[in-house]
């Protein structure tokens, strides 16, 4: 688990297909201090579990279902990614509860000053809501406006300057996570009313 406040920019250093798998090995500093071999870090937004690192880098492996679901592919080599460490019991929560687990792809559409647009699947957008959190390449963010396929958020200038938002671009894609709570909520509904219409039903 993990909070969406990112402490370090690490950069992707290699990108290797492997038979059923990518190899990833990102270079960096903070991350690595009482690191241990399956320890989770979040890359970007992704969850990856380490399973090599020495001084100055950590490798990790990125399996068909995170390609797929993810913006990670070879164009990444060179850039970077930020980088959190896994949520301990005694940390403040400064942002929001973020898993790692990526929803889908969006893509950044329109830049003004500090706010930013992105546009995304129907699917994602709807768990987006004004003024609720939302996680972009793994940094938790606040959402300034939404619609039915984009939605805006502004960045404070700590915010883009310790992140790679600093480097993003129109076109450029991100990673998206929506807030776990509200897909809990809607499947505690769903179910709600299914048990209600096999009740009407006859059925329970």
């Amino acid at each position: 688990m993990f909070t969406g406040i990112s402490t370090e920019l690490g950069k992707v250093a290699e990108f290797r297909q492997k038979s059923d798998h990518v190899e990833v090995k990102i270079t960096c500093k903070g991350v690595l201090e009482d690191l241990k071999i399956g320890d989770s870090l979040m890359t970007d937004g992704v969850c990856l579990t380490v399973k090599e690192f020495g001084p100055d880098y950590y490798k990790a492996d990125l399996m068909k279902e995170s390609l797929d679901k993810t913006k990670f592919d070879s164009s990444l080599l060179g850039k970077f990614v930020n980088l959190e460490r896994a949520l301990r019991f005694s940390d403040r929560l400064d942002g929001h509860i973020v898993q790692g687990h990526v929803d889908g792809v969006g893509k950044l559409i329109g830049i003004n000053k500090n706010v930013y647009r992105f546009k995304t699947d129907r699917k994602i957008c709807k768990y987006i809501v004004n003024k609720g959190s939302v996680c972009l390449d793994g940094i938790s963010l606040t959402v300034s406006a939404e619609s039915a396929d984009n939605f805006e958020v502004s960045l404070i200038p700590e915010t883009i300057a310790n992140t790679n938002f600093k480097y993003k671009k129109i076109g450029d894609a991100v990673n998206i996570e929506t807030d776990i709570i509200g897909r809990f909520v809607e499947k505690l509904y769903r179910n709600d009313k299914k048990e209600d219409l096999g009740s009407l039903l006859g059925l329970n």
